[in-house]
């Protein structure tokens, strides 16, 4: 090995870890950017295309399913070309699908454009991750990790004011065009950002050896990991995908009130996002995962059981707080898929687990289609507290990995690959 200082062993912030991160961080804002969008842009789209329940299901879910292809196919590359320059791709392409879908005429181009799209942002937060964790101060890696994840919120907030307030004016069309162009400034950011030194140095030191992809040194990490990504993911999109099209539809709101609803969701995360982000290097991966998801779970129980009273009341307020409060299992999430695999095969395990998790979460949005019209919104809020209940208690079988270099990750990788060679060989 080399006797090299590497970025994520420095106790301040430096230039160079400050803007990985922010490269990292403005890409991750644009993806639920994307995501929220759609949900506002689908009202007035699906009147303009004539779109049933039905093919508005078809479109979510053909959206969730590419981010779960494009973060396994990022994940791959950034494992063997780096983190940075695909992190140029991967904006580069959400950009273009973004903006062609400004021009689109027929359901088939929407849906072909959406997965264009979905490819790009599928690779952002696990690529984005994996680079901040492999140059954040270990100390700190926890939070800098959920301070990344809470960047979505603003990507919530930005898609909900958006697609609430400019979209009603502008039109759905000249709403994509102009969410094109920001985009531009994450491509600036992330021409700036620094390599992984740590990626550097393995790759160089250290040939990938693709045969762990089928050792239970990275499978047994990968199923654990996913698992907790589908519970996460399935109540999470399984309550919000539908909320705005439900509340204009069924509660007869406007999309400004539905935008500021979703506000409150998004500041409600915040607030979850701050509190994951320090209890993460001072609690531990695991204690910080399942009171979050614990909380999910008694917001949701509440939130089922007085929907009916409550509904058109401020005070339905209190357990959508709980709720959103606790649904951050991603504050988790980054720093500890992170520091369950090695450097070689981090981004596409990091990748493969988040974005295929969240990629079957297409399947809750078909569910609510079905459900929704008939017999409202309460047994889907029942079915996601009840995922994160499961997941408050699936934390527990993960590892606890707070406090632990990179450089021994590492070395425990090289050491149970050899255990496992020695004992294949006997």
């Amino acid at each position: 090995m080399t006797s090299q200082v590497f970025l994520h062993e420095s106790k301040r912030l430096s230039p160079a870890q400050a803007r990985a991160f922010i490269a990292a961080f403005v890409g991750w804002v644009f993806d639920y950017y994307e995501v929220v969008l759609l949900t506002f842009l689908i009202v007035p789209i699906s009147r303009e295309l004539h779109l049933s329940a039905s093919h508005i299901a078809y479109v979510f879910s053909t959206q969730l399913f590419f981010l779960a292809v494009g973060g396994v196919i990022s994940g791959l590359l950034a494992d063997r070309y780096g983190r940075r320059p695909i992190l140029m791709w991967t904006i580069i392409i959400y950009t273009v699908g973004t903006l062609a879908r400004a021009f689109t005429y027929s359901e088939l181009w929407l849906v072909a454009w959406t997965a264009f799209a979905a490819l790009g942002i599928g690779g952002e937060y696990a690529v984005g991750q994996t680079l901040v964790s492999e140059v954040m101060p270990t100390a700190r890696r926890g939070w800098w990790s959920g301070i990344l994840y809470g960047g979505h919120y603003l990507g919530v907030m930005g898609g909900a004011f958006v697609g609430g307030y400019l979209a009603p004016v502008i039109g759905w069309r000249w709403t994509f065009a102009v969410s094109a162009v920001p985009i531009a400034f994450a491509l600036y950011v992330r021409s700036s950002s620094p390599e992984s030194d740590i990626w550097e140095i393995r790759t160089k030191s250290v040939r990938t050896n693709w045969h762990l992809f089928t050792q239970r040194s990275f499978l047994s990490p990968f199923f654990i990991c996913l698992v907790a990504a589908m519970l996460q993911f399935f109540a999470y999109y399984g309550i919000t995908q539908f909320l705005p099209t439900f509340l204009v539809k069924q509660q007869g709101f406007s999309l400004g009130k539905a935008a500021w609803w979703l506000f409150f969701v998004a500041l409600s995360g915040i607030v979850g996002a701050l509190m994951g982000s320090y209890t993460n290097d001072r609690w531990g991966r695991r204690v910080t995962l399942s009171y979050l998801a614990g909380i999910a779970f008694v917001g949701g129980l509440l939130l089922f059981f007085t929907w009916q009273a409550l509904i058109t009341s401020l005070w339905i307020l209190v357990p959508f707080f709980l709720l959103y409060v606790g649904s951050n299992g991603g504050t988790v999430f980054g720093a500890l898929f992170s520091e369950m695999f090695p450097t070689e095969v981090r981004t596409t395990g990091v990748a493969a687990a988040l974005q295929i998790g969240r990629g079957l979460a297409f399947i809750p949005p078909i569910i609510t289609a079905a459900i929704f019209p008939v017999y409202g919104y309460k047994p889907i809020v029942l079915m996601g507290a009840a995922e994160f209940g499961l997941l408050a208690l699936w934390a527990w079988v993960f590892k606890e990995t707070r406090g632990k270099s990179m450089l021994e990750i590492d070395a425990e990788a090289e050491s149970s690959t050899r255990m496992v060679s020695r004992m294949s060989s006997v």
